[in-house]
Parts: structure tokens; C-alpha cells; sequence
């Protein structure tokens, strides 16, 4: 399933694809070893599948890249703050979150929401570290255009990256 539509007929899972594939290629080029459940915009792997996958490549992270869809029936003008947000389920996942999180606050030029406590699938069945990223909300057309933007990918992905780095350099910290 393409996951939400845009007003301007974006799929949720193209621009999601689009940002996974910008942290893999910086990922690459700082040394990690990303590993993605989707290579191809025509590949579906369902959510369930998706923390089974980095379970079994023995994956240190775990971070699912979304956008957001206000679902129907909600007001769009009701609220403020419409924008980027960062989920976690387990304690052992927070860190990880909150260093996502404060990358977004510096890099993503979008309204924060808030860090999130979330019983999402891909993050409550993850064994190692796992948070879900929300970049912008394909609901409103001026943030779908901002998706559309290759310079905010590159913005969102470079968020993500500079989180894991902080948390992991933090992890290092706390081992020595």
C-alpha cells in the first residue's frame, strides 16, 4: 500500500523511500552499515516484517522514516504545531529518540510536535534500539511541496543522521 496521499498526489511511501535512501547514502559515507527493507520504489515489506529484518541482520538501530496524514475527519486548522515528530516505545529507545529529535529542532525548518511515547508496531517489536520518524505532513500542500523539495529531503536525512551520531557518540561515552 503507498501509505497516505497527498492533496498534490504525492504517496507517502515515494518521498519516505526518497529520504531512507539520502541517510543510506550518508551513512555509507561515514562508515555504518545501513541496511534498508526497501530498494526499490515498487518493494512492499509490511510493517511486521520490517523489525523481523533488522532481527535477523543483527541490526544496532532500527529507525522507520514516515511523513504524517491528518486522518479523515480531523480539522487541519484546529492545533498548532504541525510539523516534524520522533516516536519511541521502549525505555531502552529514548535516547535515541531525543537525539533524533533535537537534530530535527536544528536542521527541519517545520513546526516541532514533540517527542512521542508511541505503541507502534516497529517500534514496540524492534529488540535493539527503535524510533519511528514523522518529517513533515503530506495533509498540508505547502509541506507536500516541501517533501517534494530534494533540499528538505536532504535536510530530514541529514537529521536523522546527525541524531545517531550524538546518540551513538553518547553510547561510547557511557562505556568508557
Amino acid at each position: 500500500a503507498p501509505g497516505a496521499i497527498g492533496p498534490l498526489g504525492t504517496k507517502e511511501m515515494d518521498v519516505n523511500l526518497a529520504i531512507a535512501q539520502s541517510v543510506e547514502r550518508r551513512l555509507l559515507k561515514e562508515g555504518a552499515v545501513p541496511l534498508m527493507s526497501r530498494s526499490s520504489p515498487s518493494d512492499e515489506v509490511s510493517l511486521v516484517d520490517r523489525p523481523r529484518l533488522a532481527v535477523e541482520k543483527k541490526a544496532d538501530i532500527f529507525v522507520s522514516v514516515h511523513n504524517n496524514f491528518l486522518s479523515s475527519g480531523k480539522n487541519p486548522f484546529h492545533g498548532s504545531g504541525h510539523g516534524y515528530s520522533v516516536f519511541y516505545y521502549h525505555p531502552h529507545s529514548l535516547e535515541l529518540a531525543r537525539a533524533v529529535f533535537g537534530a530535527y529542532n536544528e536542521r527541519v525548518p517545520l513546526p516541532s510536535e514533540e517527542l512521542r511515547f508511541g505503541n507502534l508496531l516497529v517500534c514496540r517489536l524492534s529488540a535493539m534500539p527503535a524510533i519511528l520518524t514523522e518529517s513533515a505532513y503530506l495533509t498540508y500542500p505547502h509541506q507536500e511541496a516541501m517533501l517534494l523539495d530534494s533540499s528538505f529531503r536532504e535536510k530530514a536525512a541529514q537529521a536523522i543522521v546527525d541524531g545517531l551520531r550524538a546518540f551513538l557518540k553518547e553510547q561510547r561515552e557511557r562505556q568508557r
